[in-house]
């Protein structure tokens, strides 16, 4: 028979014996309400804001089947790649130029070398869209014939407007005969110096024909919208053929014809009604013997380019005179459509710092003079008393030999002057001795003797006084006296 289930001992119903019990049953309640009050829902706020894992056919264990609130028919999500990043743009070829010529020399390097790449974006450094006609362009030049020159030859031809230009010389097909391609060049803050126009002579025009126009919108000009027709906008071209109608590159070709004593390929240039064929024959006497060349930092500058008028300053220096000085040359055209013609020679700055600075070569005076009875005539000087040439009267004589061998039909007149000092019939004879003088060295450099004729005139026409204002002798005075002046009647 079982006994029946013993009662809690008596000291556990007591008051003082269940109070732990009630402790740790209080302990536990308010534990599990912490827990579903404050622990459990930032769990679940955890877990919500972690990517969902997606479970398809190969990551699905064996025997696992998807949660059914997960049919089959939806599509898996995925989660998007991250875009790559942009990669930056190419840089483009960067050139950097001090100097005007270092660009022009550069651009001869590369065509010497054949790399016309970098010829054409060279050329196109201040409108790159057009790089690729340019590197066509010197492509189709190679090919046919043109060479480019050595970086010595790369000119400074002067200042237009804002612009300065170079010349990059060129031999044509065949020949030694060269050929320049004008490049007018501006400043840039990041590259130095950029081509702006580009002007090839006529001889090279077959290169441009056939191709695309070298021409791109002008600067600021919006691109066109998808599926509209460009408005019109002026344009800006790059490469063009030259017209003859460019001041500056005409003043260049004469003032360069004259530095090289070519005079009569000079005078083509010149109004001979405007400007007395004196004046040109003293400027390249004056070349000649002060051996001027044209400054290399600014040679010719365009100071009046109007369609029709246009005055160039030529700047010249002289190492054997120590002196730098200028010349002023007056172009005119009846229109646009006419060549230019040399209608005025402004020589006095450099006529006067010849005059100067002259006696370091042992020569006196400058070689174009006034005449006293009107115009202007050459003067050859000598020393006192004597009748033989100085050695600066055989230089200019050289040049106006040559001037009369290519025309037998010109005269040219001689007259011989003293001073003051002497008796008149001793004057008048050794005035013609010195214009007599003056035949024979021309007869001797080629010139026939009908075409020279002589007189001596003595002391009557003296170019300045033999004496002062006080009645004293006037030795300068007298020394521009003793002279033969040359007229050349053409």
């Amino acid at each position: 028979m079982k006994s029946p289930p013993r009662s809690l001992p008596a000291r556990f119903i007591c008051g003082g014996s269940l109070v732990p019990i009630l402790i740790v049953v209080a302990a536990l309640a308010l534990s599990t309400a912490i827990f579903f009050l404050f622990t459990k829902k930032k769990m679940l706020a955890k877990q919500d804001a972690a990517p969902p894992v997606v479970a398809d056919a190969k990551t699905t264990a064996p025997g696992k089947e998807a949660a059914k609130d997960a049919p089959s028919s939806t599509p898996t999500p995925v989660t998007p790649p991250k875009p790559a990043p942009a990669m930056p743009a190419p840089t483009p070829v960067a050139f950097g130029f001090a100097r005007p010529l270092d660009l022009g020399k550069q651009l001869v390097r590369s065509l010497a070398t054949g790399d016309f790449t970098t010829a054409g974006k060279l050329a196109a450094t201040a409108d790159a869209a057009q790089s690729d006609s340019a590197t066509k362009l010197f492509e189709k030049l190679a090919s046919m014939g043109f060479k480019p020159g050595t970086e010595d030859q790369v000119e400074l031809l002067g200042l237009v407007e804002n612009r300065t230009r170079i010349a990059v010389p060129f031999t044509k097909p065949g020949t030694n005969e060269m050929v320049r391609i004008q490049l007018d060049l501006e400043r840039d803050e990041r590259m130095g110096w950029k081509i702006a126009k580009a002007t090839l002579p006529k001889e090279m025009s077959s290169a441009i024909a056939g191709m695309p126009a070298m021409i791109s919108p002008a600067a600021g000009m919006p691109p066109p919208a998808p599926g509209t027709l460009a408005p019109a906008a002026p344009m800006k071209q790059l490469f063009t053929v030259e017209d003859g109608t460019d001041a500056l590159a005409f003043a260049s070709d004469f003032v360069r014809l004259l530095l090289k004593h070519d005079f009569a390929a000079a005078r083509a240039f010149v109004d001979d009604a405007k400007v007395p064929v004196e004046r040109l024959v003293g400027l390249c006497i004056v070349f000649e013997e002060g051996q001027y060349a044209l400054n290399t930092s600014k040679p010719l500058i365009v100071t009046i380019a109007n369609p029709e008028v246009s005055w160039v300053i030529a700047q010249v220096q002289s190492e054997a005179l120590q002196q730098n000085t200028e010349f002023g040359v007056e172009l005119k055209r009846g229109d646009i459509a006419q060549p230019w013609k040399v209608v005025g020679l402004n020589l006095s700055d450099i006529l006067g710092a010849f005059a100067k600075n002259a006696s370091k070569l042992g020569v006196p005076y400058t070689p174009i003079v006034k005449n006293p009875k009107g115009g202007e005539s050459l003067a050859l000087y000598f020393e006192y008393d004597r009748a033989e040439l100085h050695p600066r009267a055989l230089k200019q004589l050289e040049v106006i030999s040559a001037l009369m061998r290519s025309d037998h039909s010109k005269k040219l007149r001689i007259a011989g002057h003293t001073d003051e000092k002497g008796r008149d019939d001793y004057n008048v004879g050794l005035s013609r001795g010195r214009a007599e003088a003056v035949k024979k060295q021309l007869v001797a450099l080629g010139v026939p003797a009908d075409q020279v004729v002589t007189t001596g005139l003595g002391k009557a026409q003296p170019l300045s006084p033999n004496k002062k204002s006080d009645g004293t002798d006037d030795p300068e005075g007298r020394s521009h006296n003793r002279r033969a002046e040359i007229y050349l009647d053409f």
